[in-house]
């Protein structure tokens, strides 16, 4: 199996990948999503949709190289038109794959690169600052 794909199945293992167009609209209302897909094979209206939650939220939106029946059999559910990476590092390795195999992916690869090492930042300076719990509405939770 293709690496990308690999990475979509773990991270829907992870629970951070949401699958579906309503299961991506509610992550993007929840400020989860970090990056939208959309199968090669999606609607023309799905892939608009798609484009508009992306820029909504401030995230990359990529039309992938792969169909639904790829996607499905990726991540083990029907056949899926849209996705949405919920985890940063996982969206930046996953686009970092994805630009190894069409540089057309590259911009979005260093966008990710760079909001992962955003986040890194943020975590190491919670660390330190001794916050230990998760953030949650500004509100430590332990």
């Amino acid at each position: 199996m293709d690496k990308c794909l690999h990475l979509l199945g773990l991270a829907r293992k992870a629970g951070a990948l949401e699958i579906g167009e309503e299961c991506v609209s509610a992550g993007v209302e929840r400020v989860r999503v970090r990056c939208i897909l959309s199968a090669s094979d999606a609607s023309e209206g799905s892939v608009k949709r798609a484009a508009f939650m992306a820029r909504e939220a401030s995230v990359p939106h990529l039309v992938l190289p792969y169909g639904k029946m790829e996607l499905s059999q990726a991540v083990g559910r029907g056949s899926p038109g849209m996705l949405a990476f919920t985890d940063t590092g996982l969206a930046a390795a996953f686009t970092s794959e994805l630009a190894k195999t069409d540089p057309g992916f590259a911009p979005a690869a260093e966008r990710m690169a760079l909001k992962r090492k955003r986040a890194e930042e943020r975590k190491s300076s919670r660390k330190a600052a001794g916050c230990h719990g998760k953030r949650t509405n500004g509100k430590e939770r332990e």
